[in-house]
């Protein structure tokens, strides 16, 4: 077998790989997103029957108390209550749309639920009413037989179990969505070992391959070579083989058995032998070097994504040993846990999402959804949504381009995170027209970047000498990130000193449809 061939072939399987693992981290990614946001709105309708059952309880507890020693502010107590449980219902009813919108039609039972209990409540109301307008006219213990009637039968019985069967329901479904959660996240572990179990079976057999095949093929050969070299013809080269090394080596011993009629021809034929197996020597050594360098490389972005994801998986890992540490442990101490190890499962799914959007640009391949963008009303709306208040400078009333209007938000709020962050406590962003398109430029006062560093902070992971270095600042992603989708939109990035001290961040972007991605 050609060597050409088993590299060809080794790369197709690579590249192969690379693909596949991409499709199924995204898949992995969507999926645990709609995972995510399916426990989300369980958890929801959880607490908000759980309020509902409180509100309603606490407004049946008030209308016992007008029975019993009668309306003493005037219903005021009651209103207030009512109103609460109007609030409750509306909030269910909008989290069952959403769950709909999300689940499918499938969850559209528990409409029919809710506006049982809706329709129950209300009954119930009306009931205590008319005990209330007429208790007057009741003797005490006829009223007392009707409300102990009105406890026991319709609240007590009916709307206690149809409360209850409601929260039972609304738990199991939080449950449910909480172990596909963990099934996905088990099932990604899995994906991720079979690749890397992949990676290192292939990484082994080509290693074993080229020290076979090609690296003592070759030794021998240079040994042979030298041999005759020093008028040894006697002692032919022993390297077999139908691939180029064992052709070489079969072409030299040939040369040898004439060199006796033919020694000077020989000699002449040696020469330029020799000088195309050291061209040769000299082309795989200078491929060895380039695989050696994108070695080097691939474990340097390993450990960089190894170090960015550390912090946010011991947060998940401390934040599950806390909610698991005891059945003493109180329900805010739980919510308290599941927030956190949300947030980092977020920070994790960003700086995921963000690697994965930076490796298609790098490839060529940017997944962007493409929309015509008034670059004035969007800065306006993504200015409000800075921690800060920032103004925009701009003397356009209109520029219009062809863009990703989720990713340009993104970038703009990645420049204004850089620039609050390390920046000063001046900040302006500006907007102006170019030969080619537009620039959109955030400056600050701060203290500004050296000179050797204004380029490597567009570099994945990269922290300058005045970048705070904790998980909650960044993961040195924020301006590789802008550079990604400002060249996948055609245009770039970069920056330079600002007068009078500070930085000046920009990126460009061409005018209406120049920009030719598909989505």
């Amino acid at each position: 077998m050609k060597i050409v061939g088993v590299v060809a072939g080794y790369t197709l399987i690579l590249l192969t790989m690379a693909f596949g693992g991409a499709l199924l981290a995204f898949w992995n990614v969507e999926r645990t997103t709609w995972l995510t946001d399916r426990m989300n709105l369980a958890h929801r309708s959880y607490s908000a029957h759980l309020r509902l059952s409180a509100h309603s309880y606490q407004l049946f507890k008030q209308f016992g108390d007008a029975v019993v020693i009668g309306d003493q502010d005037s219903g005021a107590g009651e209103r207030e209550m009512i109103a609460r449980v109007l609030e409750d219902i509306s909030e269910i009813r909008s989290i069952i749309a959403a769950e709909i919108r999300l689940a499918g039609e499938g969850e559209r039972e528990e409409l029919v639920v809710t506006d049982e209990i809706a329709r129950k409540i209300n009954a119930l109301i009306i009931e205590f009413d008319d005990l209330i307008r007429i208790g007057e006219s009741l003797d005490p213990v006829t009223r007392w037989l009707r409300f102990s009637d009105l406890l026991d039968e319709r609240i007590d019985q009916e709307f206690r179990s149809l409360m209850e069967d409601a929260i039972r329901e609304e738990s199991d479904e939080a449950n449910e969505a909480r172990r596909a959660l963990a099934e996905g996240a088990r099932r990604i572990r899995i994906i991720a070992m079979a690749f890397a179990v992949a990676a290192i079976a292939l990484t082994l057999a080509v290693t074993v391959y080229y020290r076979r095949r090609v690296a003592l093929p070759l030794k021998r050969l240079m040994h042979g070579v030298e041999h005759m070299r020093g008028g040894d013809f006697n002692r032919p080269i022993a390297v077999s083989g139908r691939d180029e090394v064992g052709h070489i080596s079969h072409l030299i011993n040939q040369l040898a058995a004439d060199v006796g009629t033919h020694r000077q021809a020989l000699e002449r034929q040696n020469a330029r032998l020799e000088s195309a197996v050291a061209e040769r020597t000299q082309e795989l050594e200078r491929l060895l070097e380039e695989a050696r360098q994108a070695e080097r490389n691939r474990r340097r972005l390993l450990a960089e994504v190894s170090h960015e994801l550390k912090t946010p998986l011991t947060i998940i890992h401390g934040e599950s040993d806390v909610a698991l540490r005891g059945r003493d442990t109180l329900e805010p101490e739980y919510r308290e846990a599941l927030s956190r190890t949300r947030e980092a499962a977020a920070h994790t799914s960003a700086l995921i999402d963000d690697l994965l959007f930076i490796a298609r640009q790098e490839g060529g391949q940017p997944a962007l959804q493409l929309e015509p963008v008034d670059l004035v009303a969007f800065l306006k709306d993504a200015l409000s949504l800075s921690l800060r208040l920032v103004s925009l400078n701009t003397e356009l009333s209109e520029a219009t381009i062809h863009g990703d209007r989720l990713r340009l938000r993104q970038s703009v709020l990645a420049l204004l995170q850089n620039a609050r962050v390390h920046g000063g406590n001046h900040l302006a962003v500006s907007l102006q027209a170019t030969l080619s398109g537009f620039r959109i430029a955030v400056e600050d006062d701060g203290p500004g970047l050296a000179d050797a560093d204004k380029e490597l902070v567009f570099e994945r992971f990269f922290r300058g000498s005045n970048a705070a270095g904790n998980y909650v600042e960044g993961s040195g992603l924020g301006l590789p990130i802008v550079r990604a989708i400002a060249r996948s939109h055609g245009g770039e990035a970069g920056l330079h000193d600002r007068h009078g001290g500070g930085l000046v961040v920009y990126m460009d972007l061409p005018r209406g449809d120049s920009v030719e991605v598909g989505s």
